[in-house]
Protein backbone atom coordinates (compact mmCIF):
# COMPACT_ATOMS: atom_id res chain seq x y z
CA UNK A 1 0.00 0.00 0.00
CA UNK A 2 2.84 2.49 0.99
CA UNK A 3 4.61 1.14 -2.58
CA UNK A 4 0.99 2.33 -4.31
CA UNK A 5 0.39 5.48 -2.39
CA UNK A 6 4.38 6.91 -2.99
CA UNK A 7 3.93 5.87 -7.10
CA UNK A 8 0.61 8.02 -6.96
CA UNK A 9 2.67 11.14 -5.04
CA UNK A 10 5.31 10.75 -7.76
CA UNK A 11 3.04 10.95 -10.57
CA UNK A 12 0.92 13.70 -9.21
CA UNK A 13 4.68 15.49 -8.63
CA UNK A 14 5.28 14.53 -12.06
CA UNK A 15 1.81 16.46 -13.48
CA UNK A 16 2.03 19.22 -11.44
CA UNK A 17 5.87 19.96 -12.58
CA UNK A 18 5.22 19.59 -16.11
CA UNK A 19 1.63 21.90 -15.94
CA UNK A 20 4.24 24.82 -15.01
CA UNK A 21 6.76 24.19 -17.33
CA UNK A 22 3.88 24.26 -19.83
CA UNK A 23 2.76 27.53 -19.08
CA UNK A 24 6.24 28.64 -17.57
CA UNK A 25 7.48 32.50 -18.86
CA UNK A 26 10.60 31.45 -20.78
CA UNK A 27 13.58 34.21 -21.11
CA UNK A 28 13.28 37.32 -23.32
CA UNK A 29 13.54 36.65 -27.34
CA UNK A 30 15.06 40.03 -28.44
CA UNK A 31 13.04 40.57 -32.38
CA UNK A 32 15.40 43.58 -32.25
CA UNK A 33 17.36 41.42 -35.82
CA UNK A 34 14.06 39.99 -37.31
CA UNK A 35 10.67 40.69 -38.43
CA UNK A 36 9.12 37.52 -37.93
CA UNK A 37 8.90 35.04 -35.06
CA UNK A 38 7.76 31.52 -35.76
CA UNK A 39 5.55 30.06 -33.53
CA UNK A 40 4.75 26.22 -33.16
CA UNK A 41 1.72 25.13 -31.42
CA UNK A 42 2.90 21.35 -31.91
CA UNK A 43 1.78 20.00 -28.05
CA UNK A 44 -0.14 23.23 -26.91
CA UNK A 45 -3.95 23.07 -26.40
CA UNK A 46 -6.04 25.30 -24.04
CA UNK A 47 -5.00 24.09 -21.05
CA UNK A 48 -1.38 24.42 -22.00
CA UNK A 49 -1.25 27.55 -23.90
CA UNK A 50 1.62 28.75 -26.06
CA UNK A 51 3.92 32.09 -24.12
CA UNK A 52 6.45 33.77 -25.45
CA UNK A 53 8.24 36.64 -23.64
CA UNK A 54 9.72 39.18 -26.44
CA UNK A 55 10.99 42.56 -27.00
CA UNK A 56 10.13 44.68 -29.68
CA UNK A 57 11.96 47.81 -30.59
CA UNK A 58 10.35 51.28 -30.72
CA UNK A 59 8.19 51.81 -33.99
CA UNK A 60 8.98 48.67 -35.70
CA UNK A 61 6.34 46.30 -37.16
CA UNK A 62 6.95 42.05 -36.45
CA UNK A 63 5.03 39.24 -37.74
CA UNK A 64 3.81 35.74 -35.81
CA UNK A 65 3.96 33.00 -38.11
CA UNK A 66 1.80 30.34 -36.17
CA UNK A 67 1.93 26.59 -37.63
CA UNK A 68 1.19 23.19 -36.69
CA UNK A 69 -2.12 23.81 -34.75
CA UNK A 70 -3.47 20.64 -33.64
CA UNK A 71 -6.23 19.47 -36.13
CA UNK A 72 -8.96 19.02 -32.92
CA UNK A 73 -8.62 22.43 -32.60
CA UNK A 74 -11.63 24.74 -34.59
CA UNK A 75 -10.42 28.49 -33.40
CA UNK A 76 -7.42 30.46 -31.32
CA UNK A 77 -7.29 33.49 -29.55
CA UNK A 78 -4.02 34.81 -30.14
CA UNK A 79 -3.10 38.19 -27.86
CA UNK A 80 -0.21 40.10 -26.88
CA UNK A 81 0.50 41.75 -23.42
CA UNK A 82 2.27 44.92 -23.16
CA UNK A 83 3.64 46.28 -19.77
CA UNK A 84 2.03 50.15 -19.55
CA UNK A 85 2.25 50.66 -22.89
CA UNK A 86 0.51 50.50 -25.88
CA UNK A 87 1.22 48.40 -29.17
CA UNK A 88 -1.61 47.24 -31.34
CA UNK A 89 -2.08 43.80 -33.14
CA UNK A 90 -3.82 43.13 -36.53
CA UNK A 91 -4.82 40.49 -39.28
CA UNK A 92 -2.99 41.97 -42.01
CA UNK A 93 0.24 44.83 -41.83
CA UNK A 94 -2.36 47.02 -43.84
CA UNK A 95 -4.30 47.59 -41.02
CA UNK A 96 -1.16 49.02 -38.59
CA UNK A 97 -1.84 52.42 -39.35
CA UNK A 98 -5.57 52.98 -39.57
CA UNK A 99 -7.83 52.79 -37.55
CA UNK A 100 -9.80 49.28 -38.72
CA UNK A 101 -12.29 46.40 -37.72
CA UNK A 102 -9.37 44.18 -38.43
CA UNK A 103 -7.09 45.82 -35.52
CA UNK A 104 -7.22 46.57 -32.07
CA UNK A 105 -4.97 48.96 -29.94
CA UNK A 106 -4.35 48.55 -26.45
CA UNK A 107 -1.95 47.07 -23.63
CA UNK A 108 -4.11 43.76 -23.54
CA UNK A 109 -5.56 42.72 -26.49
CA UNK A 110 -5.93 39.84 -28.41
CA UNK A 111 -7.95 38.53 -31.89
CA UNK A 112 -9.86 35.70 -32.88
CA UNK A 113 -8.97 33.62 -35.57
CA UNK A 114 -11.15 30.54 -37.37
CA UNK A 115 -8.55 27.79 -38.67
CA UNK A 116 -8.78 26.48 -41.45
CA UNK A 117 -6.49 24.27 -44.19
CA UNK A 118 -4.28 27.31 -44.22
CA UNK A 119 -0.72 25.99 -43.28
CA UNK A 120 0.11 28.92 -41.60
CA UNK A 121 -1.95 32.09 -39.36
CA UNK A 122 -0.10 35.13 -39.64
CA UNK A 123 -0.59 37.94 -37.06
CA UNK A 124 1.38 41.56 -37.11
CA UNK A 125 1.79 43.68 -34.12
CA UNK A 126 3.52 47.57 -34.25
CA UNK A 127 4.86 48.59 -31.68
CA UNK A 128 3.46 52.87 -31.99
CA UNK A 129 6.10 53.98 -29.13
CA UNK A 130 10.09 54.77 -29.80
CA UNK A 131 10.80 53.16 -26.56
CA UNK A 132 11.67 49.18 -26.72
CA UNK A 133 9.12 47.27 -25.14
CA UNK A 134 8.82 43.99 -23.61
CA UNK A 135 5.64 42.08 -24.27
CA UNK A 136 3.84 38.64 -23.91
CA UNK A 137 2.84 36.70 -26.79
CA UNK A 138 0.51 33.94 -25.83
CA UNK A 139 -2.25 31.14 -28.02
CA UNK A 140 -4.47 29.73 -27.38
CA UNK A 141 -6.36 26.81 -29.04
CA UNK A 142 -10.19 26.17 -28.97
CA UNK A 143 -12.27 23.12 -29.85
CA UNK A 144 -15.41 23.42 -31.93
CA UNK A 145 -17.19 22.47 -28.93
CA UNK A 146 -15.82 25.38 -26.98
CA UNK A 147 -18.06 29.01 -26.70
CA UNK A 148 -16.36 31.57 -28.91
CA UNK A 149 -15.60 34.86 -26.03
CA UNK A 150 -16.79 38.03 -27.53
CA UNK A 151 -18.39 36.40 -30.68
CA UNK A 152 -21.77 38.14 -30.46
CA UNK A 153 -19.82 41.66 -30.50
CA UNK A 154 -22.17 44.56 -30.78
CA UNK A 155 -19.56 47.39 -29.66
CA UNK A 156 -15.99 47.37 -29.94
CA UNK A 157 -13.96 47.63 -33.29
CA UNK A 158 -13.47 44.23 -34.72
CA UNK A 159 -16.09 41.68 -35.78
CA UNK A 160 -15.48 39.49 -32.91
CA UNK A 161 -13.84 40.75 -29.74
CA UNK A 162 -12.62 38.61 -27.52
CA UNK A 163 -11.01 41.08 -25.20
CA UNK A 164 -12.19 43.47 -22.65
CA UNK A 165 -12.50 47.16 -22.55
CA UNK A 166 -11.24 48.76 -19.05
CA UNK A 167 -11.47 52.02 -18.25
CA UNK A 168 -9.72 53.48 -14.61
CA UNK A 169 -11.38 56.56 -13.18
CA UNK A 170 -10.00 57.92 -10.04
CA UNK A 171 -12.32 56.23 -8.23
CA UNK A 172 -13.87 53.45 -9.91
CA UNK A 173 -12.30 50.92 -12.48
CA UNK A 174 -14.83 49.80 -15.35
CA UNK A 175 -14.66 46.51 -17.15
CA UNK A 176 -16.61 45.91 -20.06
CA UNK A 177 -16.62 42.70 -22.63
CA UNK A 178 -19.09 41.46 -25.28
CA UNK A 179 -21.09 38.68 -25.07
CA UNK A 180 -19.85 35.48 -25.82
CA UNK A 181 -21.48 33.21 -28.77
CA UNK A 182 -22.00 29.68 -29.11
CA UNK A 183 -19.79 26.95 -30.39
CA UNK A 184 -18.72 27.06 -34.20
CA UNK A 185 -20.06 23.49 -34.49
CA UNK A 186 -23.42 24.74 -33.45
CA UNK A 187 -23.46 27.34 -36.34
CA UNK A 188 -25.88 29.23 -33.52
CA UNK A 189 -23.85 32.48 -34.22
CA UNK A 190 -27.25 34.31 -35.65
CA UNK A 191 -28.72 33.66 -32.16
CA UNK A 192 -26.70 36.70 -31.09
CA UNK A 193 -29.67 38.79 -31.29
CA UNK A 194 -31.99 37.21 -28.87
CA UNK A 195 -32.30 38.49 -25.69
CA UNK A 196 -31.89 34.97 -24.13
CA UNK A 197 -28.22 34.25 -24.66
CA UNK A 198 -27.64 30.39 -23.84
CA UNK A 199 -23.32 31.41 -23.20
CA UNK A 200 -23.33 32.67 -19.82
CA UNK A 201 -20.32 35.37 -19.10
CA UNK A 202 -17.74 34.51 -15.47
CA UNK A 203 -16.19 37.37 -14.63
CA UNK A 204 -13.23 37.29 -12.28
CA UNK A 205 -10.21 39.27 -10.43
CA UNK A 206 -6.91 38.45 -8.93
CA UNK A 207 -4.78 41.03 -7.30
CA UNK A 208 -1.22 41.41 -7.19
CA UNK A 209 0.91 42.17 -4.43
CA UNK A 210 0.38 45.41 -3.18
CA UNK A 211 2.54 48.28 -4.54
CA UNK A 212 4.19 45.77 -7.20
CA UNK A 213 4.84 47.67 -10.33
CA UNK A 214 7.70 45.41 -11.54
CA UNK A 215 7.27 44.17 -14.88
CA UNK A 216 7.96 40.23 -13.62
CA UNK A 217 4.80 40.68 -11.41
CA UNK A 218 2.77 41.83 -14.14
CA UNK A 219 3.52 39.50 -16.64
CA UNK A 220 3.23 36.61 -14.15
CA UNK A 221 -0.14 37.95 -12.86
CA UNK A 222 -0.88 37.42 -16.78
CA UNK A 223 0.48 33.92 -17.14
CA UNK A 224 -1.11 32.71 -14.13
CA UNK A 225 -5.06 34.03 -15.20
CA UNK A 226 -5.10 32.26 -18.92
CA UNK A 227 -6.84 28.76 -18.74
CA UNK A 228 -9.63 28.55 -17.53
CA UNK A 229 -8.63 26.51 -14.41
CA UNK A 230 -6.18 28.78 -13.61
CA UNK A 231 -8.55 31.41 -13.69
CA UNK A 232 -10.92 29.29 -11.49
CA UNK A 233 -7.79 28.53 -9.02
CA UNK A 234 -6.34 31.62 -8.42
CA UNK A 235 -9.17 34.36 -9.26
CA UNK A 236 -12.20 35.33 -7.28
CA UNK A 237 -15.45 35.43 -9.13
CA UNK A 238 -17.39 39.16 -9.54
CA UNK A 239 -20.99 38.97 -9.05
CA UNK A 240 -22.75 41.12 -11.39
CA UNK A 241 -25.26 43.89 -9.68
CA UNK A 242 -28.52 43.14 -10.83
CA UNK A 243 -28.95 46.88 -12.62
CA UNK A 244 -26.00 46.91 -14.81
CA UNK A 245 -25.17 44.68 -18.14
CA UNK A 246 -23.91 41.38 -16.93
CA UNK A 247 -21.24 42.11 -19.60
CA UNK A 248 -20.10 44.68 -17.33
CA UNK A 249 -18.41 44.89 -13.77
CA UNK A 250 -17.27 47.92 -11.77
CA UNK A 251 -14.58 47.72 -9.15
CA UNK A 252 -13.57 50.14 -6.52
CA UNK A 253 -10.11 51.56 -7.23
CA UNK A 254 -7.49 50.18 -4.75
CA UNK A 255 -4.40 52.89 -6.37
CA UNK A 256 -1.68 51.10 -6.30
CA UNK A 257 -2.59 47.76 -6.40
CA UNK A 258 -2.41 45.89 -9.99
CA UNK A 259 -5.38 43.21 -10.68
CA UNK A 260 -6.17 41.27 -13.24
CA UNK A 261 -9.76 40.92 -14.83
CA UNK A 262 -10.36 38.01 -17.03
CA UNK A 263 -14.27 37.15 -18.41
CA UNK A 264 -14.72 33.08 -19.05
CA UNK A 265 -17.83 32.08 -21.58
CA UNK A 266 -19.75 29.22 -20.19
CA UNK A 267 -21.95 26.90 -22.33
CA UNK A 268 -23.12 23.54 -20.50
CA UNK A 269 -19.69 22.01 -19.63
CA UNK A 270 -17.49 23.92 -22.23
CA UNK A 271 -15.66 27.19 -21.65
CA UNK A 272 -13.28 29.68 -23.74
CA UNK A 273 -11.45 32.46 -21.67
CA UNK A 274 -11.41 36.34 -22.75
CA UNK A 275 -8.13 38.02 -23.29
CA UNK A 276 -7.25 39.31 -19.61
CA UNK A 277 -7.47 42.43 -18.88
CA UNK A 278 -4.90 44.66 -16.35
CA UNK A 279 -4.89 48.01 -14.03
CA UNK A 280 -3.26 49.46 -11.22
CA UNK A 281 -6.08 51.87 -10.43
CA UNK A 282 -3.37 54.48 -11.68
CA UNK A 283 -0.51 54.44 -14.14
CA UNK A 284 2.89 54.41 -12.69
CA UNK A 285 5.08 54.82 -15.50
CA UNK A 286 3.52 57.72 -17.49
CA UNK A 287 2.17 59.62 -14.28
CA UNK A 288 4.00 58.00 -10.85
CA UNK A 289 2.45 60.62 -9.13
CA UNK A 290 -1.16 59.15 -9.57
CA UNK A 291 0.15 55.95 -7.59
CA UNK A 292 0.25 58.77 -4.72
CA UNK A 293 -2.18 58.95 -2.52
CA UNK A 294 -1.12 61.43 -0.32
CA UNK A 295 0.59 63.99 -2.80
CA UNK A 296 2.01 67.21 -1.26
CA UNK A 297 3.31 68.03 2.42
CA UNK A 298 0.38 68.88 3.96
CA UNK A 299 -1.05 65.40 3.87
CA UNK A 300 1.74 64.27 4.55
CA UNK A 301 2.38 66.51 7.55
CA UNK A 302 -1.16 65.31 8.97
CA UNK A 303 -0.48 61.95 8.65
CA UNK A 304 2.67 62.20 10.40
CA UNK A 305 1.04 63.98 12.95
CA UNK A 306 -1.75 61.45 13.64
CA UNK A 307 0.89 59.34 14.34
CA UNK A 308 2.64 60.87 16.55
CA UNK A 309 -0.51 62.14 18.92
CA UNK A 310 -2.32 58.82 18.44
CA UNK A 311 1.34 56.90 20.11
CA UNK A 312 1.39 59.98 22.56
CA UNK A 313 -2.41 59.37 23.50
CA UNK A 314 -1.56 55.25 24.04
CA UNK A 315 1.28 56.03 26.11
CA UNK A 316 -0.05 58.27 28.29
CA UNK A 317 -0.71 57.78 31.98
CA UNK A 318 -3.24 59.89 33.13
CA UNK A 319 -6.68 57.83 32.45
CA UNK A 320 -9.11 61.08 32.86
CA UNK A 321 -7.18 63.30 30.52
CA UNK A 322 -6.53 60.76 27.95
CA UNK A 323 -10.45 60.05 27.79
CA UNK A 324 -11.17 63.60 27.46
CA UNK A 325 -8.59 64.11 24.34
CA UNK A 326 -9.55 60.71 23.26
CA UNK A 327 -13.05 61.82 22.53
CA UNK A 328 -12.11 65.01 20.91
CA UNK A 329 -9.98 63.62 18.74
CA UNK A 330 -12.79 61.13 17.85
CA UNK A 331 -15.31 63.45 17.62
CA UNK A 332 -12.98 65.61 15.36
CA UNK A 333 -12.28 62.68 13.14
CA UNK A 334 -15.91 61.63 12.90
CA UNK A 335 -17.20 65.62 12.31
CA UNK A 336 -14.12 65.82 9.28
CA UNK A 337 -15.53 62.38 7.64
CA UNK A 338 -19.41 63.41 7.42
CA UNK A 339 -17.77 67.17 5.97
CA UNK A 340 -16.45 65.25 3.39
CA UNK A 341 -18.97 63.55 2.67
CA UNK A 342 -21.35 66.25 2.78
CA UNK A 343 -19.11 68.31 1.01
CA UNK A 344 -16.86 66.32 -1.33
CA UNK A 345 -15.11 69.35 -3.33
CA UNK A 346 -14.04 71.20 -0.72
CA UNK A 347 -10.08 72.31 0.42
CA UNK A 348 -8.56 70.44 3.25
CA UNK A 349 -8.20 73.36 5.28
CA UNK A 350 -12.16 74.01 4.83
CA UNK A 351 -12.37 70.36 5.83
CA UNK A 352 -10.32 71.02 8.88
CA UNK A 353 -12.19 73.48 10.28
CA UNK A 354 -15.62 71.27 9.66
CA UNK A 355 -14.11 68.99 12.09
CA UNK A 356 -13.01 71.44 14.54
CA UNK A 357 -16.90 72.63 14.47
CA UNK A 358 -18.28 69.23 15.34
CA UNK A 359 -15.72 69.52 18.33
CA UNK A 360 -17.10 72.36 19.43
CA UNK A 361 -20.12 71.19 19.51
CA UNK A 362 -19.36 68.36 21.13
CA UNK A 363 -17.37 70.56 23.61
CA UNK A 364 -21.03 72.67 23.61
CA UNK A 365 -23.61 69.90 24.88
CA UNK A 366 -25.31 71.04 27.62
CA UNK A 367 -26.10 67.54 28.88
CA UNK A 368 -24.76 64.14 29.13
CA UNK A 369 -27.02 62.55 26.78
CA UNK A 370 -25.64 64.76 24.07
CA UNK A 371 -22.09 64.00 24.26
CA UNK A 372 -23.27 60.34 24.60
CA UNK A 373 -25.11 60.91 21.26
CA UNK A 374 -21.75 61.77 19.65
CA UNK A 375 -19.38 58.80 20.98
CA UNK A 376 -22.85 56.02 20.34
CA UNK A 377 -22.86 57.34 16.53
CA UNK A 378 -19.37 57.08 16.38
CA UNK A 379 -19.25 53.30 16.89
CA UNK A 380 -22.39 52.61 15.53
CA UNK A 381 -20.81 54.78 12.29
CA UNK A 382 -17.41 52.86 12.19
CA UNK A 383 -18.91 49.52 12.30
CA UNK A 384 -21.80 50.36 9.91
CA UNK A 385 -18.57 51.15 7.16
CA UNK A 386 -16.54 47.75 8.13
CA UNK A 387 -19.63 45.74 7.75
CA UNK A 388 -19.74 47.23 3.99
CA UNK A 389 -15.87 46.97 3.93
CA UNK A 390 -16.14 43.40 3.93
CA UNK A 391 -19.00 42.68 2.40
CA UNK A 392 -19.69 40.38 -0.31
CA UNK A 393 -21.02 41.10 -3.92
CA UNK A 394 -23.37 38.86 -3.68
CA UNK A 395 -25.36 40.28 -1.12
CA UNK A 396 -27.79 42.07 -4.04
CA UNK A 397 -28.52 44.60 -0.71
CA UNK A 398 -25.18 46.38 -0.98
CA UNK A 399 -26.34 47.46 -4.86
CA UNK A 400 -29.61 48.73 -3.79
CA UNK A 401 -28.89 52.49 -2.87
CA UNK A 402 -32.64 52.53 -0.46
CA UNK A 403 -31.66 48.82 0.87
CA UNK A 404 -28.40 50.01 1.67
CA UNK A 405 -28.76 53.35 3.14
CA UNK A 406 -31.68 51.39 5.63
CA UNK A 407 -29.31 48.64 6.45
CA UNK A 408 -26.61 51.17 6.83
CA UNK A 409 -28.56 53.32 9.39
CA UNK A 410 -29.94 50.03 10.68
CA UNK A 411 -26.75 48.93 11.30
CA UNK A 412 -25.04 51.90 12.69
CA UNK A 413 -27.98 52.24 15.07
CA UNK A 414 -28.18 48.59 16.76
CA UNK A 415 -24.78 48.75 17.32
CA UNK A 416 -25.03 52.63 19.04
CA UNK A 417 -27.95 51.15 21.26
CA UNK A 418 -26.14 48.03 22.28
CA UNK A 419 -23.22 50.08 23.47
CA UNK A 420 -25.70 52.08 25.64
CA UNK A 421 -26.25 48.99 27.82
CA UNK A 422 -22.63 49.65 28.51
CA UNK A 423 -21.66 52.96 28.24
CA UNK A 424 -18.84 53.57 30.09
CA UNK A 425 -17.12 50.83 28.55
CA UNK A 426 -17.86 50.99 25.32
CA UNK A 427 -17.30 54.91 24.74
CA UNK A 428 -13.61 53.57 26.23
CA UNK A 429 -13.88 50.68 23.75
CA UNK A 430 -14.47 53.29 20.65
CA UNK A 431 -11.63 55.69 21.93
CA UNK A 432 -9.40 52.89 22.15
CA UNK A 433 -9.90 51.82 18.64
CA UNK A 434 -10.07 55.10 17.22
CA UNK A 435 -6.58 55.96 18.95
CA UNK A 436 -5.29 52.43 17.36
CA UNK A 437 -6.53 53.60 14.00
CA UNK A 438 -4.72 57.09 14.13
CA UNK A 439 -1.52 55.17 14.56
CA UNK A 440 -2.19 52.41 12.09
CA UNK A 441 -3.61 54.72 9.43
CA UNK A 442 -0.55 56.81 8.27
CA UNK A 443 1.10 53.44 8.70
CA UNK A 444 -1.31 51.95 6.34
CA UNK A 445 -0.45 55.09 3.65
CA UNK A 446 3.44 54.91 3.64
CA UNK A 447 3.34 50.86 3.37
CA UNK A 448 0.47 50.71 0.68
CA UNK A 449 -1.93 48.41 2.40
CA UNK A 450 -5.59 49.32 2.37
CA UNK A 451 -7.17 49.48 5.51
CA UNK A 452 -7.75 53.09 4.47
CA UNK A 453 -10.43 52.03 2.42
CA UNK A 454 -12.72 51.03 4.99
CA UNK A 455 -13.75 54.72 5.36
CA UNK A 456 -12.42 55.74 1.87
CA UNK A 457 -14.85 53.16 -0.06
CA UNK A 458 -17.86 54.80 2.25
CA UNK A 459 -17.03 58.05 1.59
CA UNK A 460 -16.61 56.95 -2.24
CA UNK A 461 -20.15 55.10 -1.98
CA UNK A 462 -22.20 58.31 -0.31
CA UNK A 463 -20.31 60.47 -2.46
CA UNK A 464 -19.42 59.19 -6.23
CA UNK A 465 -22.73 59.18 -8.61
CA UNK A 466 -22.38 55.43 -9.65
CA UNK A 467 -20.10 53.48 -6.90
CA UNK A 468 -22.95 51.29 -5.90
CA UNK A 469 -22.66 49.52 -8.89
CA UNK A 470 -19.04 48.94 -7.57
CA UNK A 471 -17.62 45.41 -6.19
CA UNK A 472 -15.71 46.23 -2.85
CA UNK A 473 -13.84 43.20 -2.66
CA UNK A 474 -10.29 43.96 -0.96
CA UNK A 475 -6.75 42.01 -1.08
CA UNK A 476 -6.28 40.59 2.34
CA UNK A 477 -2.41 40.38 1.94
CA UNK A 478 0.73 40.06 4.62
CA UNK A 479 0.69 43.79 5.01
CA UNK A 480 -2.97 44.38 6.07
CA UNK A 481 -2.81 41.05 8.00
CA UNK A 482 0.30 42.79 10.07
CA UNK A 483 -1.49 46.12 10.28
CA UNK A 484 -4.65 44.26 11.84
CA UNK A 485 -3.15 42.37 14.38
CA UNK A 486 -1.25 45.84 15.36
CA UNK A 487 -4.22 47.74 15.41
CA UNK A 488 -5.67 44.98 17.14
CA UNK A 489 -2.95 45.06 20.04
CA UNK A 490 -2.51 49.02 20.64
CA UNK A 491 -6.48 49.44 20.48
CA UNK A 492 -6.46 46.17 23.94
CA UNK A 493 -3.62 47.85 24.91
CA UNK A 494 -5.38 51.33 25.07
CA UNK A 495 -8.08 49.77 26.51
CA UNK A 496 -6.97 47.63 29.19
CA UNK A 497 -4.38 50.38 30.46
CA UNK A 498 -6.83 53.45 31.13
CA UNK A 499 -9.83 51.10 31.12
CA UNK A 500 -8.75 49.96 35.07
CA UNK A 501 -8.08 52.83 36.27
CA UNK A 502 -11.51 54.37 35.32
CA UNK A 503 -13.04 51.07 36.39
CA UNK A 504 -12.02 50.89 39.89
CA UNK A 505 -12.88 54.22 40.43
CA UNK A 506 -16.16 53.22 40.39
CA UNK A 507 -17.18 56.26 38.18
CA UNK A 508 -18.62 55.85 34.74
CA UNK A 509 -19.64 59.91 33.98
CA UNK A 510 -16.02 60.76 33.84
CA UNK A 511 -15.51 59.90 30.00
CA UNK A 512 -18.60 62.00 29.27
CA UNK A 513 -18.02 65.02 31.59
CA UNK A 514 -14.68 65.52 30.08
CA UNK A 515 -13.50 66.98 33.14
Amino acid sequence: MSRTLTGELLIFLLLLVSSLTGKKVTETYSLSDVNILQVNLTNFHAQSPYLRQVSIDGNRTVSFNITNVSSSAAFMIVQIHVYQYNVTLAYDEESLNKVSNRSVFGSNVGLFSRLTSNIMTQFFVKNDNPQTIEALLIAIPYNAKAPVPGGCNMEFATEIAPYARVQTLPELVVVDVQPPSMPLQSIALSKCGNTTNPVSVEIYQMFLTEQDFSSLGYFSAISSMLTVQDIKTNGIEVASASVMSPMRRVFSAYTGVGSVYVAVAKYGENYAAYVPAFSYACHPVVDPESCTILSGFFPQFICASCLLIGLLLIIFSYQHLVIVIDTMITIFFFGTVLGYISFASIGIALLISLGITALIVWLRSVTLVGRALHNIMTIGFFSACLVYYNSPDTFIAVHDNAIFWTLFVIIACSIGVGALCLLGLSHLATCSICTGLMVVLPIDYYAGSNLKYILINFIRRATVEDFYLASVQHPSQTKDIILIVLWSGLAFYHFARHGVGILTSGSETIPLLGV
